[in-house]
């Protein structure tokens, strides 16, 4: 618009100043070196307004040579990143049909025009993972990383996943403990530890773990209950070889889980199991008299004592409660009082059969020598197994 205006502006002048101009043409000299030029002022102007609008066709002409090469340009990039983004999708859909090796070519292929070449990179990842290839997985994930250097929290965290999904619990251990000491809060950090830890059985390492996974929402409160029973059974079932590790653990245990009615019967049973059944006994009769449990109740009958009357005291208090009366038939056969176990023992497969109360049954009929009633029991007992 500019030079529209400064054109009209010259033409008016010339209209207005070129009569009078006519007749006093004015003299033009230009010198430069041992060159000179010389001319008439309208002719100067002439030559003037012409180089003028020679530049400014000079100007369009160039302007639209290099708008088509910038057109052309935006158009190639469009045509490869749309193709680049189909090369993606196209390698998704291989993905999900299995054929990796057709997926990592379209993935590789596609990442260097996509607008997401970080997302190429880590399906590559688990392209080779799938493909039992660790070695270019982390180098995939490596590329990645130089895509968006900002995002290395997040694809060590992908990297870490992929070595616990592949078995590598030892690699994955090892980077995870170095993010967490820098992120012992973070969510994803704390669940793949409980992962490794869980893999390696790592029990005291899962059970310092799990009150931080309850706070940060990893674990509810039933799930962290849950997970330190698995956990310290097993600490249990570890130390179980011998009377001097196996106290040790049960004393580590806090107040509240010594008082869990499967913890007390899991390390009843393995003291028991080591020979020391008179420690159980104790163990088991003093948690009966604070809360009655039916996982103790079925357990004392497997004691061998030499004095059954402190546990027969307590089980005829308890008679009301589940569980409570079958276990006493069986002490009342194991104190050899028969005529009192017949009785509960007849009561209790009359009410609620069940395998263990036919073949105590079927022994007291054999201390009793009624062989074809003790070999009914026994066959009674069999069947109620599905033997």
């Amino acid at each position: 618009m500019i030079r529209l205006i400064l054109v009209v502006a010259v033409m008016v002048a010339g209209l207005m100043f070129g009569p009078e101009a006519s007749g006093n043409k004015g003299y033009v000299l230009i010198a430069l070196g041992n060159y000179t030029v010389e001319s008439s002022v309208t002719s100067a102007v002439i030559l003037a307004v012409l180089f003028y609008g020679a530049l400014l066709i000079l100007e369009w002409l160039l302007g639209r040579v290099f708008g088509l090469r910038r057109k052309t340009q935006g158009w190639f990039g469009t045509r490869r990143r749309r193709k680049a983004n189909q090369q993606t999708v196209n390698a998704t859909l291989a993905m999900a049909e299995g054929h990796y090796s057709q997926a990592e070519k379209l993935l590789l292929k596609g990442a260097d025009n996509s607008d997401t070449p970080l997302l190429n990179y880590l399906s590559a990842a688990r392209v080779a993972q799938a493909r039992g290839d660790d070695a270019r997985r982390d180098q995939y994930l490596q590329k990645a990383q130089e895509e968006n250097p900002k995002a290395e929290l997040a694809l060590t965290l992908i990297q870490t996943q992929l070595q616990i999904e592949q078995g590598q619990y030892d690699s994955a251990l090892g980077r995870l403990e170095s993010v967490y000491a820098l992120n012992p809060r973070h969510p994803m950090v704390l669940d793949q530890l409980r992962q490794v830890y869980l893999a390696r059985q790592d029990w005291a390492a899962l059970i310092d773990l799990a009150p931080a996974l309850r706070k940060v929402g990893k674990l509810t409160p039933q799930q962290e209950e849950d997970l330190l029973h698995q956990a310290w059974r097993a600490r249990l079932d570890t130390a179980s070889g011998a009377l001097e590790t196996l106290r040790p653990v049960w004393q580590a245990l806090p107040r509240k889980l010594r008082q869990d009615p499967a913890l007390l019967a899991s390390y009843g049973d393995r003291l028991r199991q080591l020979g020391a059944d008179s420690e159980a006994a104790e163990l088991w009769l003093e948690a009966l008299r604070k809360h009655p449990a039916p996982e103790l109740f079925s357990l004392l009958p497997k004691l061998k004592l030499n004095d059954y009357q402190p546990m027969l005291t307590l089980l005829k208090k308890m008679q009301d409660q589940p569980g409570a009366e079958a276990a006493l038939a069986r002490i009342y056969l194991l104190a050899g009082q028969l005529d009192e176990a017949q009785r509960l023992l007849e009561q209790e497969v009359q009410r609620a059969p069940s395998p263990v109360l036919c073949h105590a049954l079927g022994q007291l009929m054999d201390k009793r020598r009624l062989t074809n009633k003790a070999n009914e029991y026994y066959r009674q007992a069999l069947e109620l197994a599905g033997i």
